[in-house]
């Protein structure tokens, strides 16, 4: 089971609404019993438990661990460092998830597969064996989410008007209103590797 798939036990509810925060300078989206660690790079981030029980989700990913992946550059098919040790390069393997802003360099929410974990990968997702191109990587860096975006409504409350769409952490005003699913990250140095194996 991969690492990142959500699991039915894991989900909680997402009950938000905007409200005054001197931080963000007016209204920002907010659960509506908010705790600290709810906003990370400015933006509200999706509650998820980790438990890993029920029955798995299979086209949905658990937010924290698809965080942890991408920040702590961890496998999200076993949950183990992603890292080579030799080269210090991080394994990733992309498909259209990819987008290129300059040679050598794009952004993705997918996080990384070790190399032990590509094969098992390639042979269990039709989707990788259609078109996956194997990276290493140089360095990571947070880019963006992937959220849902709100709009306010009368005596605080909240209207999705997007689904799952890509916000740049630099869209300060956007970040106000998103509640974050996924994590974006600038991937430097890309190089395709010689083999998928």
């Amino acid at each position: 089971m991969p690492y990142i798939t959500a699991w039915s036990d894991e989900e909680r509810p997402q009950g938000v609404g905007f409200a005054h925060h001197a931080e963000a300078g007016g209204q920002r989206l907010t659960y509506t019993d908010p705790q600290p660690n709810d906003w990370i790079y400015g933006v509200l981030r999706a509650r998820h438990g980790i438990g890993r029980s029920g029955r798995p989700l299979w086209k949905q990913v658990n937010t924290l661990r698809q965080w942890r992946c991408m920040t702590h550059r961890l496998c999200q098919v076993c949950g183990e460092s992603a890292v080579d040790p030799a080269s210090g390069r991080v394994s990733w393997l992309l498909t259209e998830t990819v987008v290129s802003v300059a040679p050598g360099q794009g952004y993705t929410n997918a996080p990384p597969t070790c190399r032990s974990c590509i094969p098992e990968s390639l042979a269990a997702c039709p989707r990788l064996r259609r078109g996956a191109v194997g990276y290493s990587v140089e360095d990571v860096e947070p880019y963006g989410v992937l959220a849902h975006v709100f709009r306010p409504t009368p005596g605080g409350g909240a209207v999705i008007v997007d689904r799952s769409v890509m916000v740049q952490l630099d869209e300060f005003g956007r970040l106000t209103r998103a509640l974050a699913h996924q994590l974006v990250v600038l991937l430097s140095g890309l190089q395709a590797t010689s083999t998928l194996a």
